[in-house]
């Protein structure tokens, strides 16, 4: 697969001016304590849709005619690309079906559904079954795929969230960012190779959904089967081909966390910087809250805040309390 350059993010940020966010950076001197260094927190919480995800959605869908937009497009998501693409889909004309798992949270179901996208989730339980859904009606109804995360259009959308990080914040020596198939991720070493400056880039991944980590160990993407963690937005089967690729020639690190660990960060977070975020969110502080060769090096460090459609319930038990 063809890899995204410097020229594929900046004709991306070009094109998502005045469809996407420039979101805010925040930061607190209580959070800073909790992850042991100073750092900033790219608010991708406040993007439309609440998620990431639209940047590398439009940057796809735009690059196609119209008449395939218009025959129809299918996604594969547990929530958050599906909302970027049927977004994308809404503005640039396109007729978008989703495969999600039946367990999704409710509110990302509805949102979808609300944007106007056709949603089929019965039988949906894994990440593996629906790509295997989405590829049988690709080969039925002629659909295009919109893979979420393995393309390079994506890549090269999800990284302008990371190079808009970077020129808002000059200081920084090191991005932590949570991953799952790897598109924001990969977008993040693209940004920080094409900006030319030093900056370490460090993926998070829940202990119940390691896909990456176990891709890196074994030499090849591997597969899950299954991911049970609360951060329903890091449960892709595995990294795609070209953001595994991308991964390993980097050497970039990947670290752990587990679904406690990620759900104290949330509540810190929603209660210091006042902005709603969801679990896989979360999981760039509780790396650096926990994760012992990451408190080692105390430099500036930026953090991608993923997303914020959270179950409601959930935040409430969290942040409120009963």
């Amino acid at each position: 697969m063809i890899r995204p350059t410097a020229d594929d993010v900046a004709a991306a940020q070009d094109a998502l001016a005045g469809h996407v966010r420039w979101t805010p950076v925040l930061g607190s001197e209580q959070l800073d304590e909790t992850a042991g260094c100073p750092v900033v927190f790219k608010a991708e919480s406040l993007q439309v849709t609440g998620s990431f995800k639209v940047r590398g959605a439009f940057n796809r869908i735009r690059t196609l005619p119209e008449e395939v937009r218009r025959a129809g497009l299918i996604t594969v998501s547990a929530g958050n690309a599906a909302l970027g693409a049927a977004y994308a889909a809404r503005v640039l004309g396109g007729r978008l079906t989703v495969v999600m798992p039946e367990h999704a949270v409710p509110e990302k179901l509805s949102a979808v559904r609300a944007l106007g996208a056709t949603v089929i989730c019965e039988g949906i339980h894994t990440g593996q079954d629906a790509f295997g859904a989405a590829a049988a009606l690709v080969a039925r109804d002629g659909l295009t795929m919109v893979h979420p995360f393995d393309d390079p259009m994506v890549v090269a959308g999800a990284a302008t969230a990371t190079a808009e990080l970077l020129r808002d914040a000059p200081d920084i020596r090191r991005v932590v960012v949570p991953c799952s198939g790897g598109g924001l991720l990969s977008g993040a070493i693209l940004a920080v190779a094409a900006s030319g400056r030093t900056v370490d880039v460090v993926g998070v991944q829940p202990d119940a959904a390691d896909a990456i980590v176990q891709s890196l160990a074994t030499g090849m993407a591997v597969r899950l089967d299954h991911a049970d963690t609360v951060a329903d937005g890091l449960t892709a089967p595995g990294p795609g081909e070209l953001n595994f690729a991308m991964i390993r020639d980097a050497g970039v690190r990947i670290v752990t966390v587990s679904d406690p660990q990620i759900l104290d960060a949330m509540t810190a977070v929603v209660r210091s910087l006042r902005v709603v975020i969801e679990p896989s969110a979360a999981a760039g502080l509780a790396a650096l809250a926990s994760v012992a060769a990451l408190r080692q090096d105390v430099v500036p460090t930026g953090v991608v805040l993923s997303g914020s459609n959270v179950n409601w319930q959930l935040l409430a038990d969290r942040v409120v309390g009963p």
